[in-house]
Formats: C-alpha cells, structure tokens, sequence
C-alpha cells in the first residue's frame, strides 16, 4: 500500500507540468489573413506571387484616422513555400484559419487550378467554404484598395457573391470544396466567377470561367449563366431582359434531368424546366399578350441553351454535372472517358414559361 501510494504521487508529480497550452498563440499574436490571392510574378523570378490582405483591429478609443487593413505580398516557388517565407517578415504569427476570399490569376488558371488549391485542402488551413474567384488584370490594385462599403478585409469579396448580400445568379457563388471536389470528380468540370479590379468599386463582375480539367477553356456570359442556373439547380428570384424597356422577374423554377445511352452508346440527355416569372416591366411601345411573352422567352432561352450547350460540349466541359446522371450506368472505369462522351451527348432541351401575378395588365 505505501508503495502504491509513493508510485501515485510520484505520477502525480510527473503530470502537473504538462498541464497548460505550452504551444498555443494569443489573438493579438497572429496576423490574421482574410483573403489571399495568387498570380504570376516577373519573369525570372519565383513561379508564383501570393497577395495578403490582414485586417486591423481597432480598440476603443483610438483615433480612426489611417486604414483598417493592410496587404503585402510575397513571391515563392509554391504558394506554401511563399506563405513560409511570409512568416519570416511578420512580428506574430501567419493565421490562415479565417480567409474569407482566395482570388487566383485569369492566366494561371489557364495553366492548371490543382497546383495551386492542393495545400487548401492537403494542410487544412484555409476552410473549405472560402469563396474562389479568378481575377484579370492587376492584383495590385484589388488588394491594396480600400473596401468601399467598410467591411473588413474578405469579407467584401465574401458578400459579393453571397445570396443573403451581393449575389445573385448571374455571380455563381463558389466555395473552395466545390472547386476542389470537381477537380477529381470526371463527371463534372468547374465553372469560376471571373472579375476584373473596378473604378470605383474593388471588382467588377466579368462572367464565369468554364473549366476543362483543371484548366480554363472558355467564359461564359452573364447571361448564359442565368441560364445554367436554370438548368443545373434551382434558383431564387432574378431578374432579366425580355425586349427593349421590358423585363421579367423570375419567381421559381423546376429542372428534371433524365439520362441514358442510345444504341450507338452515345449519352441522351433530355432536360425539362419550368419557369415561374411575372412582368417587372412592360414596353409602352409595343403591348404584348401574356402568351406571346411566355413564347418569346421560351424561343430566347431555347436559343441560348443551344449556344451554351455547343460551347462546353466543344471544350468537354459538362458545368452541369450531366455525368452524375450516369453513375448508375457506366463502370467506373469509364468515368475518365466521361468528358469525350459529353462532347458526343445528344442534349434535348425543352423549357415551359409560366407567367403570373399580371394584374389587371393582361386581363382578358
């Protein structure tokens, strides 16, 4: 019994000085990132440059004069070899644990996305609902201008594409495990906002970039964009152009996808959508019948369907994720071949448009 009891304080001894985060770091000792960016440095320099945007606190009763953020940036050969070298320029330490925005050059994005977003997921630094845009021209200007609304570093670029906030379809809001899900999953390819630095505000919305792998192959429109929207999920109320000074406010819509192969073993896709949309806007020119625009805008969005379809099927881009429609009915092992098929689909599109709430307007 007393040597079980010397045993136990001497255990007890041995236990007490590990008690204690020995390891950890203090709010006001990190340097916390809330958006990052990447792009191409000069020539004969390092592969990449990766932009750093830290927001700073303020306490009560400090002036407010000077700014609430400040960006550096840093060149590497990869961007966790940049992020590394970071640190040793920093007086506390480099926190990437709530980046709000990863913005990556147009033309790297050309070269391959996988290189670049690999560290995101492989180290776990950067969560994964970080939104992901690409960026055309200077990188500079987006990261060192200040938020015009005064939200704090990442979070503009956040509520830019956030339905709650900014977005709306035509953005296509992404978030970083999207990106990187579809940059393994042959069934599916990524499409990316696209935005270029603004006059007036940090960045404007160009379109949304179409990827074939994880290279950039095409853009698409604003417009087309509503469009995949349409097609590839539901989506909430939007507006659009109908004709010249006319609009119409889209309230709800329905897609139904249904998939198989023909004989020839080439995929059939046959895509229905229903479309639930009231009159914004009517022409003082031209009085139209509730039926002759519910045609109008079927003939419109069948013609861009067509448009949109021939675009990715040329760059093998299946954005919609058509591919998943057919787990069931090909091996895995043709998967990888998915991307070939999608470019030899036969893609029968039908859309009904329903309008409603037209008042007194269209009467009968």
């Amino acid at each position: 019994m007393k040597w079980r009891f010397v045993w136990l304080t001497c255990l007890l001894c041995g236990i007490l000085p590990l008690v204690g985060c020995w390891d950890a770091k203090d709010i006001d000792n990190r340097m916390i990132v809330g958006a990052m960016g990447v792009e191409r440095p000069e020539k004969d320099k390092p592969s990449v440059r990766v932009w750093f945007r830290f927001p700073i606190p303020k306490t009560p009763g400090t002036s407010g004069n000077g700014s609430d953020f400040f960006a550096t940036s840093q060149a590497g050969d990869t961007v966790i070899d940049a992020t590394n070298q970071m640190r040793y320029r920093l007086p506390k330490a480099l926190d990437l644990s709530s980046v709000r925005a990863f913005l990556i050059d147009e033309t790297m994005a050309k070269e391959g996305l996988r290189q670049y977003l690999d560290f995101t997921v492989r180290e776990r630094s950067v969560p994964l609902d970080t939104v992901v845009a690409l960026v055309t021209g200077d990188m500079n200007q987006i990261f060192s201008n200040p938020n015009p609304t005064g939200e704090l570093s990442g979070l503009y670029t956040k509520l830019f594409f956030e339905p709650f906030a900014g977005g709306i379809p035509r953005k296509n809001k992404v978030e970083l495990w999207e990106v990187y899900a579809k940059l393994y999953n042959p069934l599916q390819a990524n499409l990316i906002p696209l935005v270029r630095e603004s006059e007036h505000n940090m960045f404007s919305l160009v379109g949304n970039a179409y990827f074939a792998g994880d290279k950039l192959a095409g853009i698409l429109t604003p417009d087309e964009t509503l469009l995949y929207e349409i097609i590839s999920r539901s989506i909430g109320e939007t507006e659009m152009e109908l004709t010249k000074k006319a609009d119409v406010k889209i309230l709800n819509n329905r897609t139904r996808i249904k998939a198989s192969l023909k004989a020839d073993g080439h995929p059939l896709i046959r895509v229905t959508s229903r479309v639930d949309c009231t009159l914004v806007n009517s022409s003082g020119e031209e009085r139209l019948s509730a039926s002759r625009i519910e045609q109008y805008l079927e003939q419109k969005l069948i013609r861009q369907a067509a448009g949109l379809f021939a675009k990715t099927q040329a760059k093998r881009s299946d954005i919609f994720g058509f591919g998943n429609h057919f787990r069931g009915k090909l091996a895995v092992s043709r998967y990888p071949s998915w991307p070939s098929m999608y470019q030899q689909a036969e893609i029968r599109f039908k859309i009904k448009v329903k309008l409603r709430n037209t008042g007194l307007e269209y009467l009968e």
